[in-house]
C-alpha cells in the first residue's frame, strides 16, 4: 500500500482586525425626577391635599411600574371625584 503524504498547508498571516474607533456616548439630559405623588396627582389618581406624610412616604416607596399601572387603571375607569369624600380613597382595589 502507497502511503499518502499529508499535503503541508502554508499558515497563511492574517492581519489583526481594524478597530472602529470608539464613539463616546452621548449623555442624554434627563429631565428632573418627578415624585411617584405628583405623578399620580398629574394623572388625576390621587388628590394631594388629602395625603398624610406618613401616606406619602408609602407612595414614595413605589416602584414606577406599580405607579404606571394606577396611571392605566385609571385611564381606563374614567375620572374619580376628587371634590368629594370619595376622593380619600381611589375607587379602584389597591
Amino acid at each position: 500500500m502507497a502511503t499518502k503524504k499529508a499535503a503541508t498547508k502554508k499558515a497563511v498571516k492574517k492581519s489583526p482586525a481594524k478597530k472602529s474607533p470608539v464613539k463616546k456616548a452621548v449623555k442624554k439630559k434627563s429631565a428632573p425626577k418627578v415624585s411617584n405623588l405628583e405623578r399620580l396627582t398629574a394623572a388625576g389618581v390621587i388628590a394631594q391635599e388629602s395625603i398624610a406624610d406618613h401616606d406619602q412616604a408609602v407612595i414614595d416607596k413605589l416602584s414606577a411600574s406599580e405607579v404606571n399601572t394606577l396611571i392605566k387603571l385609571r385611564k381606563k375607569m374614567g375620572d374619580a371625584p376628587l371634590s368629594t369624600k370619595a376622593s380619600v380613597r381611589p375607587n379602584f382595589p389597591v
